[in-house]
């Protein structure tokens, strides 16, 4: 009966854990759509036509992709780990609860929400210590009347979208990992229930015996 409970308790677990999966995929993939886009503006809208009374859009001689780069990486290594998983999560042996599994899902698990932690801190701190980060640049420039200010409120806006989708895609991974721990936990006292409803049976059957 217990072995029973806890199995149904390790297949709610699994389910929450696939759909936590799947909205990490839609928010990494984001962060790494939205960051591309980013990139695309920079690197492709350096020389627009000039109008009356406008100045020329102009981004630093040593513009700070630094923070971009990081959280575009991290979220990319993301979004293919996060495939792959889910990819395995369709085959049985994947699911079933082994403890070693369990363990290397945990590691894993905690390896993937502490690379989100350092790209968001580094984002963070990296945009606003440096000026010439295109971040900060573009959301300075963004009001200035030149001929890529359009250019500048995209990539600012983008920047700032970017990073609190890999707030909620850091958070799914944590709840994730939580999922994992807690699975782990089951899977480690199944054994020992199992054994328990054996032995609650053996006894029943030497008692309707004698």
């Amino acid at each position: 009966m217990h072995h029973d409970i806890y199995a149904g308790q390790s297949h709610w677990l699994s389910s929450i854990r696939s759909g936590l999966r799947l909205l990490i995929i839609v928010l990494s993939g984001t962060v790494t759509g939205i960051l591309v886009h980013t990139l695309q503006i920079y690197r492709g809208n350096r020389y627009l036509d000039l109008r009356h009374g406008e100045l020329p859009m102009i981004w630093p001689a040593r513009t700070n992709l630094a923070p971009t780069l990081v959280l575009f990486t991290v979220a990319m290594l993301n979004f293919l780990a996060s495939v792959a998983i889910l990819t395995l999560s369709f085959k049985k042996s994947f699911r079933r609860p082994i403890r070693s599994r369990d363990l290397y899902r945990i590691v894993a698990g905690s390896l993937g929400v502490g690379l989100w932690l350092v790209a968001l801190v580094v984002f963070h701190l990296l945009n606003k210590a440096s000026k010439a980060s295109l971040g900060r640049y573009s959301c300075t420039n963004r009001n200035m009347m030149s001929n890529g200010r359009y250019q500048y409120r995209a990539v600012c806006s983008e920047q700032g979208v970017a990073f609190y989708v890999a707030v909620g895609a850091t958070s799914a991974e944590f709840l994730t990992l939580i999922t994992l721990a807690l699975s782990a936990i089951i899977s480690a006292k199944r054994p020992s229930l199992i054994r328990d409803d054996k032995h609650r049976r053996h006894e029943k059957r030497s008692m309707s015996m004698a």
